[in-house]
């Protein structure tokens, strides 16, 4: 499923850029990571200039770089690559910007929260997968009917049936 993440909301729910330099290089080698891990696809908007003139555009494996015309800002760009998606179900927006949030929901888009984006990034990329082997005492994925939940987790005194 392909990403369209709001730049600057993300570096703000790192607390804002640290340091000297562009902060947005640090957004973008955080989220070229996960790309590279999780084989995932992103569209990294940012308000604002390209961070270099002559590429206002970039490409780097599954992420790519967009930044708004002059005049624009990355909500509108974002609100276009909705909009312009044959099936805008299978894209995720991550954006904190509540009027976005809710402008890619309405138009059938999965929206994430910036802090929700940090969780996936923290997260292990290899999930287990589903339908795995459960160890012995362990909780299985599903239960195909209560009574073999009830056999499992009830206690019992000895006795009783």
């Amino acid at each position: 499923m392909p990403y369209v993440v709001d730049g600057n909301n993300l570096l703000g729910s790192w607390g804002g850029p640290r340091g000297r330099g562009d902060a947005r290089e640090e957004v973008v080698r955080r989220v070229a990571a996960v790309c590279r891990a999780r084989g995932a696809r992103v569209v990294l908007v940012f308000d604002g200039a390209p961070l270099r003139a002559d590429f206002p555009e970039q490409e780097l494996g599954g992420l790519r770089l967009r930044f708004p015309k002059k005049g624009e800002d990355a909500d509108t760009v974002i609100r276009a690559l909705v909009d312009a998606a044959a099936r805008p179900a299978e894209i995720t927006v991550v954006t904190s910007d509540k009027a976005l949030y809710s402008y890619c929901r309405t138009r059938g888009a999965g929206v994430l929260r910036a802090h929700e984006w940090n969780r996936l990034e923290r997260r292990p990329a290899a999930a287990p997968a589903r339908g795995r082997a459960v160890a012995r005492g362990e909780k299985p994925e599903r239960e195909a009917d209560v009574a073999g939940w009830l056999e499992r987790f009830e206690r019992r005194e000895p006795g009783e049936d």
